[in-house]
């Protein structure tokens, strides 16, 4: 499972210390790590994006909820400034296709909405941002890992607090009620025209008009989120295979297995889209 992680360190060099030993733990296969950053908090309150000191994942941010984990954490201000930098051949391919920061162009509004459709609660932002007091330092990580073990004793090590949360992908859940909500209002309208006085029936066809409108948006938004999904998982799948180019045999079966989990995740939450639009396509039809 996909989870974004925060650990908050008390130096500078701790935090490089805990962002190697996370590049090291993505090399050996205990984790895989999609995108990463590293946040600086001043004395004066303000939070900055510190560059990475070496090639690798963290440094890298890609991907709309990560994006707006960061404008919450360090403001829009920072992420204007242009601070992240692609450490990874998938993620190189995510910034030339425009993905970085995807959900920072509507406000702290976008940002909140964003972490809310892939289920980053208040709570982890509270207890994040009250660790990440002034004078100290957040890596910022979203990432694939079996255990919590291995993560959770190297970023100790350097004197790391670390918070997580499993990604939920709200919005998949949503449409599809949606979907079946504005189903059942189509019928009721339906049946209430069969029935109406000349005089109402009118205002009814304005209605059904515009219940039917909102069904379209809807299709249009979950095919858009299945084309989204096919993309995270090429993404996925692509920095997973990058990591097995030189795995040993046993650090090979962690990778498979945890392809594995994946593959069956997205094909779980694509068919429940797809039944979602396909309910949609067949009223449109009517």
């Amino acid at each position: 499972m996909e989870k974004f992680v925060a650990v908050v360190f008390d130096t500078e060099e701790q935090v490089y210390e805990g962002a190697e030993a996370l590049r090291s733990l993505h090399r050996a296969g205990d984790v895989t790590v999609y995108a990463g950053t590293i946040l600086a908090k001043a004395s004066d309150g303000s939070t900055r994006i510190l560059q990475s000191r070496s090639d690798g994942p963290i440094g890298t941010v890609v991907g709309t909820t990560l994006g707006a984990l960061i404008g919450v954490l360090a403001g829009p201000a920072a992420i204007a400034s242009g601070a992240a930098v692609a450490g990874t051949a998938a993620a190189a391919n995510a910034v030339a296709g425009g993905m970085v920061l995807g959900g920072t162009t509507g406000g702290l509004f976008g940002l909140y909405r964003d972490l809310w459709a892939s289920g980053v609660d208040l709570n982890f932002l509270e207890e994040v941002s009250f660790e990440l007091r002034p004078g100290k330092y957040c890596l910022l990580a979203s990432l694939e890992e079996l255990w919590t073990t291995p993560l959770d004793v190297r970023m100790h090590e350097h004197g790391g607090v670390v918070f997580r949360k499993a990604r939920i992908d709200v919005m998949d859940e949503h449409w599809d009620a949606e979907v079946r909500a504005l189903n059942e209002e189509l019928d009721e309208l339906e049946n209430e025209l069969q029935q109406a006085h000349e005089g109402n029936k009118a205002a009814i066809k304005a209605k059904i008009k515009a219940t039917r409108d909102r069904l379209h948006r809807q299709k249009t938004q979950i095919n858009a989120r299945i084309d989204e999904l096919d993309a995270e998982m090429n993404e996925r799948l692509l920095a997973m295979n990058e990591q097995m180019v030189n795995a040993n045999e046993q650090v090979l079966n962690k990778y498979l297995e945890r392809q594995d989990q994946i593959t069956a995740d997205y094909h779980k939450r694509k068919d429940a889209l797809s039944r979602s639009a396909n309910i949609a396509r067949a009223v449109l039809a009517d």
